[in-house]
């Protein structure tokens, strides 16, 4: 806890006290702290455990140094009921201590004499403040190689020690790092920034329905605080803080597409269904939309849990990790408010080389001959022509309507409270344009988290949040899609004409007009309210027992609107010999033509709505015996419940004018339409068990279980067991360890069952379905058909997941941290068809069924420094992680080849054929044909420029001549990366710098979608520059042959497959802290600016051969490039 947000001078009461009334029409008094009364009981007690009566009568902090007072003194006879002030005098009598009261603490320090005087020392003076500069109260000031000569901060931060000169000072305070100061020889005061220290073993991570030390932690637990840095880089989504920081979690770039989120998985999957993470936002379950829609300044802190001894108690959902998120709560003090604005700007990265213009006509060319096939033929006066036309390159319709996107954020926050009250707020407003002007994307998020300490045993926690989101899509299939078709689109043909006017060139519409609006637009609005509410109370009749009543509820609306019509173009006369010259003046145009891309305009909206809530009772024991048995326990019951329904309707045909409007289109019942979805409700209930014991700090014992029942599931099949155990053994507590070198390390253990219900549940109902429809009797009128659904299956079930897990935690030399997991896991009772294993004469179709298995196995690592020398400090982590699976279980044809059965092979694995080579002369085709006289690939014979592969066998285990599937090798047996992130980073004066490269190591990528494309369009560069021609016989890749014809380059291959080994700069972070007092400091706690880079670069050989090496194909839409500027301030 931060003293100094203890410090309530009376005008900052007032301004907290009309917030917190307004927030829950309440108030708060302080007492005056040593006028509190206390009873105080027992005998023989150490002083220590009455300082902890009397903060636990009073809810004041005492703070005291080791060296000023003896707390181990055992006090023989107690003073019983009086005051703090009273009870602190007798206790301390002839100690030589005095007492301090402050807001909230009791400062127990030496008394000091001020006669002493020493000719080597002198009176140093100094003032210890936080990153905010704010006092810290209390903190340890010691000289270094001292054990008695020291001090603490009084209620401003300052201290005044007697010490050597050139002595230097360790200050130390408890939840940030400790620091060195060398003391000044001139006698000026000393001024010392404490800095938090997110990696204390101190720190408290919620782990399932407990929290727990992070030195007591026997799972493989990975967590992170969002702080200031986090802050800065330009995401739209929770899930883009994340990346490289955490090892085992593995998070997509994002492609920046308005709107859109990266996909975040945990480890290897080992099931061939989906084993999505699960999410869990202050105690409440959630989807992974619901956390992407968080704002990084709400959130306190993100932890996942990776291994099934953590995530088992979340059972039934949480076989693919489960990320916990607590967001951020009331600090007590003063309001402070925090401001940030950011505005960052987007480009395009590597996609692969295109033929311009002039290389597409001659390659058409080449490759057609006198044919022409598509329509497209050149002329040597076209390709004249065009060579003026943007040097070459042609008309360019993806850079006539490309916008650079941008993305501006603005996030406010407010907290303060007393000691009964506490609150935080937060409002963020994040606006997105996309790359074409109808994408656009409006983020409205709003917080209020309150806690109310109502009686020193009763709290109560209320948190509301509300979030608006606000899209705009293009009409036209979709922005990857339309971008697609923009990058490759004929270079012959303009997208406008000189005077902006949409251009007819012979198809179903003009692109540019879709991309500006001109063809309607399509909206889609998000609002989704979500509120918590819990209540805590210890119990009085046992120390250390409470209880508990949680509730959390959301609603979720959604809505959708499409407007679509046709609009005019304009038809342009065409010159040149084939009509590849088409005029953009608008004064030659020769008529006008509508759009046919709809054969009539419409209006139509949908409307969906849904809702989910969760109550929680929970008792929860947690006591500390003879301060070396340590216990924590909780008992929870969980019900869930969710629900939704959605209906849609339109209208056609506009018969007066055209507007946007339901009215204005016709409401004839041939031109009206309507739909609905299902009602739903699905529901769990759960019944819930964690508990966790450690001796002396040293050994350490958890186990869990969960117990759920779905509705998905028959009625004797719906419950299922989850439960975990873990352990572990901290050696560096043991009275033999030397901690000179080692300061932590810790072994630790785990196995436990998780589970997965998300396998497309209900199908152990009875159904039936729309059949064909009959005659019957004499009437010419159809009769509905009705007949029996797929067959059932009352036996489906969960799949489950079995983990096991051991690990190490160390800290070491000072500054180093380091963690290990090996793990492996065995998914089993996987939900699939068994279709394939059935004879071809079985009509009916099987349900799915709990039959398959898959292992799967891997390690997480992690590094990490830290360190400072005076005012420069400095950081590094690196995390790696990597998994591999063998499938044991899984059906596959009776007759299949050894290839296509998966059994014992990895779900990556992959099969192709294997390249022999490009026949460059007619000697080696003489040559290959005397070799292979009976070579056929698909009734294609081996000719000058083609690629062919290896006849490696036949229906008889022989090579026969054929490339057919007999031929199919495992190329790679399995394809998984070694993914790793490192972050580095330092500050100095005020200059912060924090940057993260993430990358992939061992993996292998195809690049055959560039044996694809059309001739008529643009396409890889290369197959212009690079493939074999006669006069090029030595070419990169075979002859290029016509879309229309028969190719054996298209095939997979181990010819187009390149390593993808990559190191990218995910972000780059400068900051600036102003310096404080200033002018603006009468305002302004602390303003700070800073910029942030993303994707600024990335290593890659196959990103300099061939295209980036995270997207999906050579003409996806690009990794963006962002460059971010933006301020926060502090007030």
């Amino acid at each position: 806890m931060k003293l100094s947000n203890l410090i309530l001078k009376e005008s900052r009461k007032n301004l907290s006290r009309l917030l917190c009334i307004t927030a829950l029409s309440t108030c708060s008094i302080f007492a005056y702290g040593q006028q509190q009364s206390v009873k105080l009981s027992g005998r023989n007690v150490p002083l220590k455990s009455v300082f902890k009566q009397i903060e636990k009568q009073t809810r004041l902090f005492i703070d005291y140094k080791a060296q000023d007072l003896d707390d181990s003194r055992v006090i023989s006879k107690l003073p019983g009921a009086t005051t703090v002030d009273q009870a602190l005098r007798q206790l301390l009598n002839g100690t030589g201590c005095e007492v301090i009261y402050t807001n909230g603490h009791i400062i127990i320090q030496k008394k000091t004499n001020s006669n002493k005087t020493n000719t080597s020392s002198s009176i140093l003076k100094g003032t210890i403040v936080d990153e905010n500069g704010l006092p810290v109260i209390g903190a340890n000031v010691l000289v270094k190689g001292s054990k008695t000569n020291g001090t603490i901060t009084d209620v401003d931060g300052n201290f005044s020690l007697n010490a050597p000169r050139g002595s230097v000072l360790v200050v130390s305070y408890v939840g940030y790092s400790d620091q060195e100061v060398k003391t000044n020889d001139n006698g000026r005061p000393i001024s010392v920034v404490m800095k938090e220290d997110t990696e204390t073993l101190e720190e408290l991570v919620v782990v399932g329905y407990l929290s727990q030390k992070k030195a007591s932690l026997t799972g493989a637990v990975a967590s992170m605080k969002v702080d200031e840095q986090s802050k800065t880089i330009p995401t739209t989504s929770a899930s883009g803080i994340l990346v490289g920081k955490l090892a085992g979690v593995q998070v997509g770039t994002n492609n920046g597409i308005p709107g859109s989120t990266p996909g975040l998985s945990v480890r290897t999957g080992s099931s061939w269904n989906s084993q999505n993470v699960m999410y869990v936002i202050d105690g409440a379950i959630r989807g992974s939309g619901d956390f992407n829609n968080l704002s990084p300044n709400e959130i306190e802190s993100v932890t996942v849990l990776k291994d099934a001894a953590s995530a088992a108690v979340y059972g039934s959902r949480s076989a693919g990790g489960v990320v916990v998120v607590t967001t951020k709560k009331g600090d007590m003090g003063k309001p402070k408010f925090n401001y940030s604005y950011g505005y960052s700007i987007d480009t395009r990265t590597k996609n692969a080389d295109l033929t311009s213009a002039v290389q597409a006509g001659e390659l058409y060319r080449r490759v057609n001959g006198d044919a022409d096939p598509a329509g497209w033929a050149w002329s040597q006066d076209e390709l004249d022509y065009f060579k003026n036309v943007n040097g070459g390159w042609g008309y360019d319709q993806l850079k006539e309507v490309w916008r650079n996107p941008t993305t501006q954020t603005h996030n406010l926050s407010v907290t303060g409270g007393s000691d009964k009250i506490k609150y935080f707020g937060a409002a963020s407003y994040v606006k997105q344009e996309g790359f074409l002007e109808p994408l656009t994307y409006d983020k409205f998020n709003f917080r209020m988290n309150v806690t109310a300490n109502i009686t020193k045993d009763l709290e109560i926690f209320a948190g509301l949040a509300l979030y608006n989101n606000q899209q705009s899509d293009v009409i036209f299939e979709g922005p990857e899609s339309l971008y697609r078709k923009l990058l490759v689109w004929q270079p012959d043909q303009p997208v406008y004409s000189d005077n902006g006017q949409f251009i007819d060139y012979g198809w179903i519409g003009n692109v540019g007009a879709w991309v500006t609006g001109a063809g309607g637009y399509q909206t889609h609005d998000m609002l989704k309210p979500q509120m918590v509410g819990k209540v805590t109370y210890k119990l009085p009749f046992l120390d250390g027992l409470k209880a508990s009543l949680y509730y959390s509820k959301t609603w979720a609306h959604s809505m959708q609107k499409g407007f679509y019509h046709g609009y005019d173009m304009l038809i342009m006369p065409k010159s040149g010999t084939n009509g590849r010259i088409m005029s953009t003046r608008d004064s030659e145009a020769i008529g006008v033509k509508r759009s046919a891309w709809v054969s009539k305009d419409y209006i139509e909206r949908s409307v969906d709505w849904s809702g989910d809530q969760q109550l929680n009772f929970q008792l929860t024991y947690d006591k500390i015996f003879n301060e070396k048995h340590h216990f924590s326990g909780t008992f929870v019951t969980e019900w869930s419940e969710s629900n939704g329904t959605g209906v849609s309707g339109g209208r056609e045909t506009f018969p007066v004018y055209l507007t946007d409007q339901f009215w204005a289109a016709s409401d004839a019942r041939a031109d009206t339409w309507g739909n609905g979805s299902t009602d739903w409700v699905e529901g769990r209930m759960s019944y819930i068990g964690q508990f966790n014991y450690s001796y002396a700090d040293k050994y350490l014992l958890n186990f869990s279980f969960r117990e759920d029942g779905s509705m998905k599931f028959a009625p004797n099949q719906r419950w299922g067991f989850f439960p975990a155990g873990s352990a572990g053994w901290v050696i560096s507590e043991e009275n033999f360890f030397d901690k000179k070198y080692v300061q932590f390390l810790k072994l630790r253990g785990s196995v436990g069952l998780t589970g997965n219900d998300a396998v497309g549940g209900w199908q152990w109902q009875e159904s039936y379905k729309g059949g064909s429809s009959a005659f019957f009797g004499t009437s010419p009128a159809k009769s509905v058909g009705l007949t029996y659904g797929s067959i059932v299956n009352p036996n489906l079930t969960w799949e489950k997941t079995l983990t096991y897990d051991v690990g190490i935690d160390m800290n070491f030399l000072n500054n180093w941290n380091l963690t290990f997991d090996y793990w492996y896991s065995n998914t089993y009772d996987i939900l699939g068809n068994r279709q394939l294993s059935l004879p071809t004469t079985f009509s009916q179709s099987m349900p799915a069924e709990n039959y398959g298995e898959i292992h799967a196995q891997g390690i997480d690592f992690q590094l990490g420094y830290r360190g400072q020398s005076r005012d420069f400090t400095w950081f590094g982590n690196l995390t790696m992680s990597y998994g591999w699976n063998e499938v044991i279980k899984k059906d596959y044809a009776e007759n299949a080849m050894d290839i296509d059965i998966p059994v014992g092979k990895s779900t990556s694995y992959i099969t192709g054929y294997e390249f022999d080579r490009i026949i460059r002369t007619q000697e080696e085709l003489d040559a290959f044909n005397k070799e292979h006289p009976n070579y056929n690939h698909n009734g294609m014979k081996p000719e000058l420029g083609m690629m062919v592969y290896k006849d490696l066998s036949g229906p008889d285990g022989t090579p026969d001549g054929n490339i057919d599937s007999w031929d199919k090798v495992v190329l790679y047996s399995k394809n998984r990366p070694v993914v790793y992130g490192l972050n580095l980073g330092g500050s100095w004066k005020g200059l912060s710098l924090d940057m993260m490269f993430s990358g992939e190591l061992g993996f292998v990528k195809s690049y055959g979608d560039l044996a694809g494309g059309v001739e008529w369009n643009r396409m890889w560069e290369r197959w212009y520059d690079d493939s074999w021609t006669p006069e090029n016989p030595n070419a990169t890749l075979p002859k290029r042959v016509s879309d229309n014809s028969p190719k054996s380059y298209t095939e997979t291959s181990d010819f187009w497959y390149a390593k993808n080994n990559y190191m990218r700069l995910k972000y780059l972070t400068l900051s600036y802290d102003l310096p404080k007092n200033q002018f603006y400091s009468k305002i302004f706690d602390n303003i700070r600016i800073f910029f942030t880079g993303t994707n600024l670069f990335v290593l890659s050989s196959f990103n300099k051969n061939y295209y980036d090496p995270e997207i999906g194909d050579g003409t996806s839409y690009p990794i963006m490039r962002s460059f971010n500027f933006g301020i926060d301030v502090k007030f």
